[in-house]
């Protein structure tokens, strides 16, 4: 072997030994990364977990209302769902074991309920004062923001002109308590959230809770027109329910003798 065969296997030798050198910093690296992510993946004394699949961590709310009513898995009605997981308050009571009924009127998103939520009942209808058919405003195939209401589509459009309405669907809708009656024997499930971009307030305005309602209702504090919080809250009193508590984006409230049991410090 040469002089210079052999300075060649040395020096790809080293380059060898530098590569594994690089390799192990790389792979503490990583290690030390993964030890220190540890350190914030939740513990066991968190009841709930550490991860929240609602926007403002509503679940968290949800939860430990019923925690201290006793009630291990409540019952939930959602309107407007949307998904199974994202910006979901109901996604973690379900992977918990609670069922429940999912109402979205997006024929192209009820097919994501029926893959994750089987144990559900899920409806592609949509939730108004009055059964009938309604025009259903799309942004998109996928959109969180599609309505019922021409003016929270229009408003939402005007203000981000880089989106348009891209289609109008005829959806056939049904008023709260006739979903009530037909799917929950008449008594309302122990939650109810409702984000409907626009009819919020008019279909809750409508409803009947005189022979049943939920323990905990959760809806949008927001609207086209901006913030509806005061007249919610003042409608929701009248309807019989007590203000509980405000997220960034969503009022809960409380049925009386519940608030009583949850209050009583």
């Amino acid at each position: 072997m040469s002089h210079w065969d052999r300075n060649k296997d040395g020096s790809l030798i080293s380059e060898i030994r530098q590569r594994a050198i690089n390799i192990e910093h790389k792979i503490n690296a990583i290690m030390q990364q993964i030890n220190n992510n540890a350190q914030y993946a939740g513990s066991t004394d968190q009841q709930f977990g550490h991860i929240s699949y609602a926007q403002h961590g509503e679940d968290f709310i949800i939860l430990n209302v019923f925690a201290i009513l006793g009630i291990e898995r409540p019952s939930y009605l959602d309107i407007g769902a949307h998904s199974p997981t994202h910006i979901s308050n109901t996604a973690l009571l379900s992977m918990r074991g609670s069922k429940g009924i999912n109402i979205e009127a997006n024929p192209d998103l009820i097919e994501d309920f029926h893959r994750h939520r089987p144990q559900d009942i899920n409806l592609n209808i949509g939730v108004a004062p009055q059964k009938g058919v309604l025009k259903f405003y799309r942004i998109d195939e996928r959109s969180g923001v599609n309505s019922f209401s021409k003016k929270a589509a229009e408003s939402f459009v005007k203000n981000n002109p880089h989106f348009r309405i891209k289609d109008v669907l005829d959806i056939e809708v049904f008023t709260l308590n006739e979903i009530i009656d037909k799917h929950a024997e008449g008594v309302f499930p122990d939650f109810m959230t409702i984000d409907i971009e626009g009819l919020d307030f008019d279909v809750l305005k409508t409803a009947d809770f005189s022979k049943s309602r939920p323990t905990l209702v959760c809806v949008e504090a927001v609207s086209a027109a901006g913030s509806v919080a005061v007249s919610m809250g003042r409608m929701m009193r009248e309807k019989g329910f007590k203000p509980y508590t405000r997220t960034t984006g969503n009022l809960f409230f409380i049925s009386p003798e519940a608030y009583e049991k949850v209050m009583d410090w």
